[in-house]
């Protein structure tokens, strides 16, 4: 690809300068350079626009003059916004039960509205129609690559000029699939230029396409502003979520105790998103790639089925700090921010070492929130909840006019509130004397928790004063 990418700017330049509307409504069925016909050498050769020819390599039952008919005609197709003729070539019951992807990825994260990722012929047609407001056109400016895929099926690789109202002018890659013997188009992946190496397979491409995205700084806040709980044990805002603990912490000093490089932690891919992801990891304060053991900095999800895709990343988590994990999709740009903390649990909240928690509840992380302050995040597999430990306070702890209050051990007051439809604890406050505890329950099912399981656990730290 490195042989082209001089002369791209120089070919915009003619390009947009001299193009003008063609004069028929009708696509031509010959291309508008001359193509040879194909002959009986080993590997056959086309001249491309405007650089020297590339190898062709087509199935049996596959012209060149098939192919570039059908090709051009697609073209022709999406930038004249013909949608009965787009009709004709992708909505074709042969080619149903096919993988189909349909994919525009933009580079520039303040342009990912003009993207598109579908399995649905209906959804390209409908992008199509959606883009024809700042009319989107395509054409070729060269071919890189021409691969058999079946018996009758052909992908074409090249270099295409993407134009719009909305969009600066400017070379993307794309692979369209064709079925030389229907004329009809199977797939469609169009990404941003800029690597060295042509992608091989439409995974590549998509993979390299996402990757050519910039990184994105943290700005605004001097704290490290960890990404918000959303289910569970994951944060995130979405489509994407990192199951981290709901507080998004890891204590280093936890993680080097038990003698692991790297922090296992699992990523979350919503169902309701089917297309690709890259998941890239850095320093808030440095936009460089942490290359983990083996010198992996970048993870890519292959598109799939709807439903959740969940994977496991070792991440290099080696210095205290503020990490973010971009995630990128092809319409999307999401960051999950969490921190990392030289201490231990332990350190920070001695009074629950060593103990054993009711509903098999296990501390999952532990950071400073104030010159006093302890806050810790706690999960089970029927809970999870989020414990603050400050400075004993004076007076009775008051939660609000649904606050239940009972005396304890050593004329200790616990209080607390129901929660509105299952009736257990949803929040807790109580003194032990020295230290101020308050509980608050992020997630619980009807029979997760208990009046007694609060006791249990009040009375447990009340012991370890």
């Amino acid at each position: 690809m490195a042989r082209f990418l001089g002369c791209l700017l120089v070919m915009l330049i003619v390009t947009t300068s001299c193009r003008q509307a063609p004069t028929t409504p009708a696509p031509s069925i010959a291309p508008s350079s001359p193509i040879p016909t194909v002959s009986a050498e080993p590997s056959p050769t086309i001249p491309v626009l405007p650089t020297p020819s590339v190898p062709v390599d087509l199935p049996p039952s596959c012209s060149i003059a098939s192919t570039m008919e059908s090709l051009q005609t697609f073209l022709w197709a999406v930038s004249r916004t013909d949608l009965p003729l787009l009709r004709q070539l992708i909505l074709t019951s042969e080619a149903t039960t096919m993988r189909r992807w349909f994919a525009v990825i933009p580079r520039e994260p303040d342009r990912l509205a003009t993207g598109l990722f579908a399995e649905r012929p209906e959804a390209f047609l409908d992008w199509v129609e959606q883009r024809a407001l700042q009319r989107e056109r395509w054409s070729i400016l060269e071919f890189l690559r021409f691969q058999p895929e079946e018996t009758d099926r052909v992908r074409v690789t090249a270099a295409l000029l993407r134009e719009a109202d909305d969009l600066l002018a400017k070379p993307m890659v794309t692979m369209i699939e064709l079925d030389c013997q229907r004329g009809t188009v199977i797939s469609v992946i169009v990404g941003a230029i800029g690597g060295q190496d042509v992608p091989e397979r439409a995974e590549d491409l998509l993979a390299s396409a996402l990757s050519q995205r910039p990184l994105r700084g943290i700005e605004g806040s001097p704290n490290c502003p960890r990404s918000p709980w959303a289910f569970g044990t994951a944060v995130g805002e979405g489509p994407v979520y990192l199951e981290i603990g709901p507080d998004a912490v890891v204590n280093l000093g936890d993680l080097v105790a038990s003698e692991q490089a790297e922090l296992r932690v699992p990523v979350i891919v919503a169902a309701s998103e089917r297309g690709p992801v890259l998941l890239r990891l850095f320093r808030a304060t440095d936009l460089s790639l942490i290359p983990s053991v083996g010198e992996r900095s970048v993870w890519f999800i292959e598109p799939d089925a709807a439903t959740p895709r969940r994977i496991v990343l070792d991440l290099p988590v080696d210095a205290p700090g503020c990490y973010v994990l971009q995630a990128d999709g092809p319409t999307w740009q999401t960051q999950l921010v969490f921190e990392v903390v030289p201490e231990t649990i332990e350190f920070l909240a001695p009074t629950l070492a060593g103990v054993t928690l009711p509903v098999q509840l296990q501390v999952l992380s532990a950071v400073r929130d104030g010159p006093e302050s302890v806050r810790v995040s706690l999960a089970g597999p029927t809970l999870v909840a989020r414990m603050q430990i400050s400075l004993g306070g004076l007076g009775t702890p008051y939660l609000g006019p649904a606050t239940h209050c009972t005396q304890e051990l050593d004329s200790i007051e616990l209080c607390w509130t129901p929660h509105p439809v299952w009736g257990w604890p949803q929040a807790a406050v109580w003194d032990d004397g020295i230290r101020r505890y308050q509980l608050a329950i992020l997630a619980g099912g009807r029979d997760a928790w208990s009046e007694r399981d609060l006791l249990h656990l009040a009375t447990l730290l009340i012991d370890k004063r």
